[in-house]
């Protein structure tokens, strides 16, 4: 029997999922590795914390089992996006790993906005201007750290580093090169105009390849220490949100998945190239003729991690005592921005709002208006995919956020559409294995996927699109009132 490996290189953890032949499930594995945040806006990373965790846990998957190991056919790779890596000629780390949670970069950017329009970076891109991307975070350290830029020979991601460790070979995907910033839609290139406006060479960056592209080197030392065969080919694969929608099923045309873990995303498969007239959605390369348009959050389950440390409650406790409050939370709303905001807002310093309070709100009042507030900015989300791509009937959704079942009643009420929820499990790993599958979706129904359906509740439906109307007239005056707040602070 044949064997595959998938591999998720997240934002706190590396994960693996061991698969047989008829891509069952048949061990799981974790690493961690920890984010200093020694400053406001810092969010870096070890890199050489990341390629331990990715060799622990390919050897974890592997461990006491030879027979399996000499028959595991290939070890396709996920990671998140935007990470930014700068390497000496050897290929050793100048610094950090900047994550994508990084946002360091924001004031340059806005300086940089101000002295000129930067939307034909996101026309060319499809990825939108924000503290995010290594676009702006390039920006940031030529500005404060010129000598570092002046050393690299190599800038990089997080997987293309670890791969070229693997490998001796400097490849990027593309599903990963078009969340950068950098790198042109149409020409599937290193786009030469942006990189002259960085002051940057192409010949830093590494050389984009397909999603579905097989390595030809192997460096003997590192298969060891992950306990691989050298007769394991390994395959570049793609970006972690990409690959959800293919580990979801979700790659049908206006198919749309949904992921809240500890940020949240929507994103829908087209077969073209799709942005938005104001820069509010990212356009990313899946495989040839499928894009993947939607918008990343950074407020989802964070949000709710951050009321628990707050009220020094575990989330059983939280979820029993939103439950015990009416739906739209008796007047009172939150607006997540609790770590600045990516989609719709893209703006790396928009803080949180509470709004409505007053002395009959309780504890569950915040905690379920927290959880309503999610869920209304990833409608406004919703809502503009539909837009541009066309009406989906239904919402496919992963993440750590399905362990509340109130929650997911919720999707269902305020998005008004059915959500559909998987069996599968660590769907970014699956959707790596799956990437070069000419049929998925016969491969998905040859495994026997199931699927649970959960329709909306009529009776709350046309509640919380009152809600949502407010929601979003609130947003305008809330927009203004931090831009007075911001104007103030610049004069102290």
């Amino acid at each position: 029997m044949e064997y595959r490996i998938g591999i998720d290189i997240g934002t706190t953890s590396t994960k693996g999922v061991l698969y047989n032949g008829q891509l069952a499930v048949v061990k799981t594995a974790t690493g961690s590795y920890p984010t200093l945040r020694a400053v406001e806006g810092m969010a870096e990373q070890d890199p050489e914390h990341i390629v331990g965790a990715v060799t622990s846990v390919i050897q974890q998957l592997l461990q006491n089992n030879e027979d399996i190991r000499k028959q595991v056919k290939s070890v396709s790779f996920s990671s998140a996006m935007h990470s930014t890596l700068l390497l000496s000629s050897e290929g050793k780390p100048l610094g950090p790993v900047y994550t994508w949670a990084d946002n360091r970069s924001n004031d340059v950017l806005e300086t940089t906005r101000h002295e000129g329009d930067l939307h034909w970076v996101y026309e060319r891109t499809g990825t939108p201007i924000h503290s995010m991307s290594p676009f702006s975070k390039l920006l940031w350290l030529k500005k404060n750290y010129p000598e570092l830029l002046v050393k690299a020979e190599h800038i990089v991601g997080i997987k293309e580093y670890v791969l070229y460790l693997f490998t001796g070979e400097w490849k990027i995907d593309y599903s990963i090169a078009s969340a950068t910033g950098l790198f042109n839609l149409q020409t599937l290139d290193w786009d030469r105009k942006i990189l002259g406006f960085i002051g940057l060479d192409r010949q830093v960056f590494s050389d984009p390849v397909d999603t579905d592209y097989v390595y030809t080197q192997s460096i003997e030392d590192m298969y060891n220490k992950a306990g691989l065969s050298l007769d394991t080919v390994l395959v570049i694969g793609a970006s972690d949100g990409c690959l959800a929608n293919l580990g979801l099923n979700a790659v049908g045309i206006n198919e749309v998945a949904m992921t809240i873990g500890t940020s949240g995303a929507l994103r829908m498969v087209t077969d073209k190239i799709i942005l938005d007239p104001k820069g509010r959605t990212f356009c990313y390369y899946l495989s040839k003729n499928r894009w993947v348009v939607g918008g990343g959050v950074n407020n989802g389950g964070n949000a709710f991690q951050w009321l628990a440390d707050i009220l020094s409650l575990n989330y059983e406790q939280l979820n029993k005592l939103a439950e015990g409050v009416d739906p739209g939370s008796d007047g009172l709303m939150f607006y997540p921005y609790l770590n600045g905001e990516r989609a719709p807002l893209w703006d790396g310093s928009v803080k949180a709002q509470f709004i409505g309070i007053d002395a009959t709100h309780s504890k569950g009042h915040f905690v379920r208006a927290l959880m309503e507030g999610v869920l209304y900015n990833l409608t406004v989300v919703l809502e503009i995919l539909e837009k541009s791509g066309g009406k989906c009937k239904n919402v496919k959704v992963t993440g750590g956020y399905l362990h509340s079942s109130l929650w997911k009643q919720m999707t269902a009420d305020i998005f008004n559409k059915p959500i559909i929820l998987s069996n599968q499990f660590e769907s970014s790993c699956l959707g790596a294995v799956l990437v070069s599958e000419l049929d998925i979706k016969g491969q998905m129904e040859r495994m026997g996927t199931e699927e649970i359906t959960i329709e909306p509740n009529a009776k709350v439906v046309q509640l919380y699109r009152k809600q949502y109307e407010l929601y979003q007239k609130l947003s305008e005056p809330l927009k203004e009132m931090h831009r007075i707040k911001q104007e103030h602070l610049k004069n102290y």
